[in-house]
């Protein structure tokens, strides 16, 4: 039986907010179009999704902060930070739930579907 995890917190999430379809060329792994308000999750942060093992960074990280600038993309959220209590031997996550900053559990120990 497979069981699948979920891996959501790992992920940074972008949104296109220019009002039109659009191609970012910085999107890993070779650009993407996205439709308006339309979300894309990339693995990891995505500062350094950018930058991971590409010699564009510098032009794909100048690229998103000139989408951000123009409001054209926005950052809905990145990983989370991973916390480890040393007391309890777990690892936890900070999560804002109606503003309030919370302790949850790590994401990937949650099963979204068995086989």
């Amino acid at each position: 039986m497979a069981i699948v995890y979920d891996h959501s917190c790992l992920m940074s999430v972008l949104r296109n907010t220019s009002g039109q379809e659009m191609f970012f060329g910085f999107i890993p792994a070779h650009g993407r179009r996205l439709a308006n308000a339309e979300e894309i999750s990339v693995f990891g942060n995505i500062l350094e999704a950018i930058n991971r093992g590409d010699r564009f960074g510098n032009r794909h990280m100048n690229a998103l902060l000139d989408a951000l600038d123009r409001g054209d993309i926005t950052i809905v959220s990145t990983p989370a930070p991973i916390l480890f209590d040393e007391t309890n031997q777990t690892s936890h996550i900070l999560q804002i739930d109606g503003g309030n900053v919370e302790i949850a559990d790590v994401c990937w120990e949650v099963s979204l579907s068995e086989n």
